[in-house]
């Protein structure tokens, strides 16, 4: 359903674009807002669904090429779709930052050793934000495999692809944990000298109420461990279960920690059309750690984890990023 609706979107937009995009423009200036944000809602929706049907073409493209499916599991197609994951996610920030309009501010990653065979642990704080470690470490020629929540299977570049590519997806309460676990073991067997696996471990964006939630249930199981989450003022306590995993397939990979600021004001739908209009600047961070630095127990590297998330909670606390409110 979401490729025919994208597909009649497209359709139908050399209509719909002017039909709300004129209005919408002559409404903001003559209210004299000059952040345009009722036209950039339209931009932004214009903008995503050209770039999201033109990843489809690809896929379709590499499909028939490889040929008519037959060898999607060849080097040389996974290599396009590599490729073409890259290249859509970069395209998707542009036109983000077009529309919001955002800049990226990535020179502290330059201060960090880019070579692969490494488990990248992020945050995740906005819709908009999930797409960065595929464009930034594939700017550095780097394979990158995702461990995603089931939920963005609801986008269809990221289904097709995902699956295509056999990045793991994950529900959000699992019946059988061990079951979950087990693929994402599998994808850190296939991290290698020029792969990044990727993985959120706070599974959710941050709230407040849902950091009360979470420091409630750790003190009745780890109280030195709600101790931490407490201390966070911008993160949610890890869910160290999937990284463990991770960490144990990808067994002499090195971590990178992977932070960044700014997209606060752009945690849902509502919010994203909320804030759109103000230039907003989202700053990028990384820490490389080198395997042999990082516990091999389980219940020492769950407390190791904790203490980079509070590492990059004090780091968040001290950005200000241009029009951040959060």
């Amino acid at each position: 359903m979401s490729i025919l609706a994208l597909v009649l979107g497209v359709a139908f937009l050399p209509v719909l674009l002017p039909l709300f995009g004129i209005p919408t423009l002559l409404v903001d200036l003559l209210r004299r807002d000059l952040r345009l944000p009722r036209f950039r809602r339209v931009l932004l929706i214009a903008l995503l669904t050209v770039v999201d049907f033109s990843g489809l073409v690809g896929v379709a493209v590499i499909w028939l090429l490889s040929p008519l499916g037959l060898r999607l599991q060849s080097q040389w197609t996974q290599r396009q779709y590599e490729w073409l994951m890259h290249t859509w996610t970069s395209h998707l920030m542009w036109a983000i930052g077009v529309a919001v309009p955002l800049t990226i501010d990535s020179s502290q990653l330059d201060e960090i050793d880019t070579s692969g065979n490494v488990v990248v642990i992020g945050r995740h704080r906005s819709l908009l934000d999930a797409v960065l470690p595929a464009m930034l470490f594939g700017d550095m020629g780097l394979r990158v495999l995702y461990t995603l929540k089931e939920d963005l299977r609801w986008e269809p570049n990221i289904d097709i692809v995902g699956h295509i590519m056999r990045h793991r997806f994950v529900t959000r309460a699992p019946q059988d944990l061990e079951a979950e676990l087990a693929p994402i073991r599998e994808l850190g067997r296939r991290v290698d000298d020029r792969t990044a696996a990727v993985i959120f471990p706070e599974g959710t964006f941050f709230t407040e109420e849902r950091k009360t939630r979470i420091v409630a249930s750790l003190e009745k199981k780890e109280p030195h461990l709600a101790e931490k989450a407490r201390n966070m003022n911008h993160l949610l306590a890890p869910r160290p279960a999937g990284t463990l995993a991770l960490l144990d397939g990808a067994s002499d990979a090195d971590v990178i920690i992977f932070g960044h600021t700014g997209f606060e004001p752009f945690g849902t739908i509502g919010s994203i059309i909320k804030n759109l209009g103000p230039k907003r600047q989202i700053i990028i961070n990384a820490w490389r750690i080198p395997r042999s630095a990082i516990p091999t127990s389980h219940e020492e590297l769950t407390d190791w984890l904790f203490d980079r998330w509070g590492e990059m909670d004090r780091w968040i606390a001290n950005q200000q990023p241009l029009g951040s409110s959060g």
